[in-house]
Parts: C-alpha cells; sequence; structure tokens
C-alpha cells in the first residue's frame, strides 16, 4: 500500500485504511480505478496537453466517493475553472522565483498536521486590523496554492475550517474581490470539492452577519448550515480538542507565527517550489473542448456586487 508521507499532512496506516473504508476505496482495484480515469483524460482533447498527477485523481476519488464517473466531471470542472482563472493560478510563478517571497504578510493560514477523525482541520487569522493591507486576492491565491499541495500529498475526509475574525471590519469587506471571490467559489466548490464538515467563525460579533451577506451568495446551503459562531477562543475548545488547535487557540500544536515560518521555508524547497509551478499547468484547453462550451460570463453568472447590509 501506497502511503504518503509529508510533515504537513499527516495520515497514519490506519487511518488511510479507515478513510478508504469510509468511501469504499478498495485497494484491489484503486490503481485500476486511477488508470482508466488517466486514460479519459488523455483522450480528450482540452485535457490531453494539460498535467494532472496520481496523487490528485486518488484524491478526487476519495471526494467522489470512488464514482468514476463523478470524479472525471470533478476534474473536468477543475481544469475548466483554472481555465478562467489565471490570475489566481499563474502569478506564482512569477512569485516562487522570489526567495523573499511572503504571501502572508497580513495574515496566517495553516493545516494543522495531525488528522482529527479523518478531517483536517485548517486555520485562518486575520492579524493586521488596517484594511490598507488586506488584498483577498492573496488570500484567495494562497488558499489554492496550498490547496495544490495538499491534493498531492493530504489524505482525509474532508475540512474543519477554524476562522478567526478578531480583527476583521467593514472596511476588510470592501476590499474583497467580487469576480475573483466567485471564480474561487466555483473552484473550491466544483472543481477540489474537499467536504467541508464545519466552520468554525471565532472572535464573532455584529460583524458577523455581514460577513455571512458576502459569502451566501457563493455558498451552497448546506455548507452555510454548517457555520458556527463562538465569541471567544475558549468556547472552540468545547468542540476541537486542544491537542489539535495552535498555540494561539490555548492549544497543542505550533502557533501561527511558526507555521507561517514553515511554509515559507517549505513553499521554496526545490520539491514543493517545482510541483506548485508544474501545477500552472492544470489548465484545460476550451478551445478544443468538443463538448458543451461556456463562457467566462457565464460562469460569472449574476454576482455583480458585494452586499453587505
Amino acid at each position: 500500500m501506497h502511503l504518503r508521507c509529508h510533515p504537513f499532512y499527516q495520515c497514519t496506516e490506519d487511518e488511510m485504511l479507515e478513510i478508504r473504508k469510509e468511501v469504499g476505496l478498495k485497494e484491489s482495484i484503486l490503481q485500476e480505478d486511477i488508470d482508466a480515469i488517466l486514460d479519459w483524460f488523455y483522450k480528450e482533447p482540452h485535457l490531453a496537453d494539460a498535467f494532472i498527477d496520481r496523487d490528485y485523481v486518488e484524491n478526487m476519488l476519495i471526494t467522489t466517493r470512488c464514482s468514476r464517473e463523478k470524479c472525471k466531471r470533478k476534474i473536468d470542472n477543475f481544469y475548466r475553472h483554472r481555465h478562467y482563472a489565471p490570475e489566481i493560478i499563474q502569478p506564482r510563478i512569477k512569485e516562487l522565483s522570489d526567495p523573499d517571497y511572503d504571501p502572508w504578510p497580513f495574515y496566517c493560514q495553516t493545516a494543522i498536521p495531525k488528522l482529527y477523525k479523518g478531517k483536517r482541520i485548517s486555520v485562518l487569522k486575520l492579524t493586521d486590523p488596517n484594511p490598507s493591507n488586506f488584498h483577498s486576492e492573496m488570500v484567495i491565491k494562497n488558499t489554492i496554492l496550498l490547496g495544490d499541495l495538499r491534493l498531492k500529498y493530504d489524505y482525509m475526509l474532508g475540512d474543519i475550517w477554524i476562522i478567526d475574525i478578531l480583527h476583521a471590519s467593514i472596511g476588510h469587506l470592501l476590499r474583497n474581490n467580487p469576480m475573483m471571490l466567485q471564480k474561487f467559489a466555483r473552484l473550491a466548490q466544483e472543481g477540489i470539492g474537499f467536504k467541508i464538515y464545519e466552520i468554525h467563525i471565532v472572535n464573532a460579533s455584529s460583524f458577523s452577519q455581514h460577513m455571512i451577506n458576502i459569502f451566501k451568495p457563493l455558498v451552497k446551503p448546506k455548507i452555510m448550515d454548517r457555520v458556527r459562531f463562538h465569541e471567544s477562543i475558549e468556547d472552540i475548545q468545547k468542540f476541537i480538542p486542544k491537542e489539535y488547535l495552535p498555540k494561539d487557540f490555548g492549544g497543542d500544536q505550533p502557533s501561527l507565527d511558526e507555521f507561517k515560518d514553515m511554509y515559507k521555508k517549505e513553499i521554496q524547497k526545490p520539491l514543493s517550489k517545482d510541483y506548485l509551478i508544474k501545477c500552472c499547468k492544470q489548465v484545460s484547453n476550451e478551445e478544443k473542448r468538443t463538448g458543451e462550451k461556456y463562457d467566462e460570463d457565464y460562469l460569472m453568472g449574476s454576482f455583480k456586487k458585494l452586499d453587505i447590509d
């Protein structure tokens, strides 16, 4: 059995077996499933020249609970939405060429290395209260960049998100890019498709409703139903054990600043850096698509403005 190993995305052999059992993935036919999907992929004119990875395909099989047809649709959406969002994917080629590049100047973002009941806990915290220093485009680009690493190395049933909004304000919301948010939401939900089990909003206040108004049109209703609000850091410990929380939340894991330093070093390591740049080729050639076609205007739908009322 192939067991992936990455210090950021730990998964024991027992956890891997349990995850495979949960989604119905059988070791005896796993490679056959991957081969069948790759065979389909390379026969599609709009995909044939794109980059694809076997570990990525296995993660898509887990996401779709081993349905080959659903997996194909998910992969097709993934490559299609990345084609229509070059501003999210392609800048990393230049950014990663700078050894001093800091992707997280105004916030912290990490995935907790230990799995919690087969799920990966991700934490995002705004650290700079000045809205002038906030760039939603950077948050989106980084989330997809780290997502590409996870699609290669992670192994889990889905996500639990913890978002600390202590320093967030209306000023931060007003600096969001609506069209990029829409592209990100489509890519994340229709292309990546990690199941989101819980979303915990920490240090919630009356501001929280304004934030919900921004994201509600973009997010599936069943995901919105999984949002929980916590007025304090202490309250989150009633839902997530301390051994799975960073020091910032009274937990046993490294602090968010420590994670940030580790991530900055990791994305500059040749293995990770080269892979992340290679992922820039995970885009379709829509001019060669032979089936259903639709343009960027259709993809954007009717989401034209931010609603923070």
